[in-house]
């Protein structure tokens, strides 16, 4: 146990939490962004994906608890490791360094990644507030007054992206998610182990496709909300009966 405790507390050891981490969460937003563009399948076919999710795959609902506890230790410990290594940087530096060399150290792109990082875990806050949750049911101004039904996700993602302003919040969301990604799936990959330049194009090609294929995918679906698209829900929608036992 005390060589696991000095693994995870000396730098490299945060570093490769960090890393794995990261990719478990990109698998995640991968499978998610998939899922999302079953909506141009319809109502149904939406809503179908949808109940399987929240169902446990159709097996078990615990499992979908065991999922959502899963990436939720992941995130914790993303944003722990990234606290920590950002901690431990900050204290190694001699005091006396200009702002200037400060600078230098701290290079433009980790800055970037804290500042994104930051922006992104609260628009996670929002959005499973807002979509997840059904926290903002009825909001004029979240939900363009329509309530948010757990069965229904198809109607909650278009009544939820009906005003402007929240799908650009999610469109800008989204763009700072790609960067973020850019920048830490080929650092994750350095990482774990991948640093001899024989892997260097591989590194980058993986960094560039990962984040355009995410970041499209969501995109797509927002703007095709935003602009009418889709077909509009039918308010008469019913789940099956089988779905609420």
């Amino acid at each position: 146990m005390n060589s696991v405790t000095t693994i995870v507390h000396s730098s490299v050891g945060k570093k490769v939490l960090m890393g794995v981490t990261g990719l478990i969460m990109v698998g995640w937003l991968t499978i998610h962004m998939a899922g999302h563009l079953i909506m141009f399948s319809g109502q149904d076919a939406y809503n179908n994906y949808a109940h399987f999710i929240q169902s446990g795959f159709g097996l078990e609902p615990a499992l979908l608890w065991g999922m959502r506890l899963f990436m939720l230790a992941a995130i914790g410990g993303h944003i722990w490791a990234a606290v920590a290594l950002t901690q431990q940087n900050a204290a190694a530096r001699p005091v006396a360094y200009a702002a200037g060399r400060q600078n230098r150290v701290t290079t433009y792109p980790a800055r970037l990644m804290r500042i994104g990082g930051m922006f992104l875990l609260l628009y996670l806050i929002f959005h499973l507030a807002h979509l997840t949750a059904g926290v903002l049911s009825g909001s004029e101004f979240a939900m363009g007054g329509k309530p948010w039904v757990k069965e229904d996700a198809y109607a909650n993602m278009i009544h939820g992206l009906s005003n402007p302003v929240i799908g650009v919040v999610y469109l800008l969301a989204t763009v700072a998610l790609g960067a973020h990604l850019r920048h830490g799936v080929w650092s994750a990959f350095h990482t774990l182990g991948l640093s001899d330049p024989r892997w260097d194009a591989i590194k980058s090609g993986l960094g560039n496709l990962v984040p355009v294929a995410i970041v499209g995918g969501f995109v797509v679906v927002v703007l095709a909300a935003m602009g009418g698209v889709f077909a509009p829900p039918d308010p008469a929608w019913h789940p099956p009966a089988h779905w609420l036992h």
